[in-house]
């Protein structure tokens, strides 16, 4: 089955309006900690456990790979 383009937007607007919420509530849906703004690319959020150990914000506590893009 094809994808319209009007079906790829309302999915689209869908995963932006998911993402947004997530931010508001500024924790990491997977591992619960707070989320950072990446300003390399307009809208991209990261979990602050993304990364090495010396990128992560706790080095005791594992590494997590969440990030979602708002715009």
């Amino acid at each position: 089955m094809q994808t319209t383009k009007k079906q790829h937007k309302e999915r689209m607007d869908a995963l932006r309006a998911e993402a947004r919420a997530i931010v508001a509530s500024g924790a990491c849906p997977n591992c619960g900690a707070p989320l950072k703004r990446n300003l390399a690319i307009i809208g991209w959020w990261q979990c602050v456990q993304g990364g090495a150990i010396g990128w992560r914000a706790d080095a005791s506590k594992p590494s997590c790979s969440f990030q979602t893009f708002t715009d």
